[in-house]
């Protein structure tokens, strides 16, 4: 099922996954996965083994 996007989306960041340790989502972007803040990862990163490939929408035109 699609979700209706914001018209001010006007781009997708893919490589997102969902961790297996602190069920949040994180970038798999980086070499270390990033700091994991679940006490239950054996090594401190986050963990997504049989995590589907998130997109998530974007607008890079607009400032922060």
């Amino acid at each position: 099922m699609a979700l209706p996007l914001p018209s001010d989306v006007t781009a997708f960041q893919d490589n997102w996954r969902f961790c297996n340790h602190c069920c949040s989502m994180w970038w798999n972007g980086r070499a270390d996965n990033g700091a994991c803040p679940s006490g239950n990862s054996p090594d401190g990163q986050h963990h997504g083994p049989g995590s589907w490939n998130f997109y998530q929408p974007a607008n890079p035109d607009e400032a922060i």
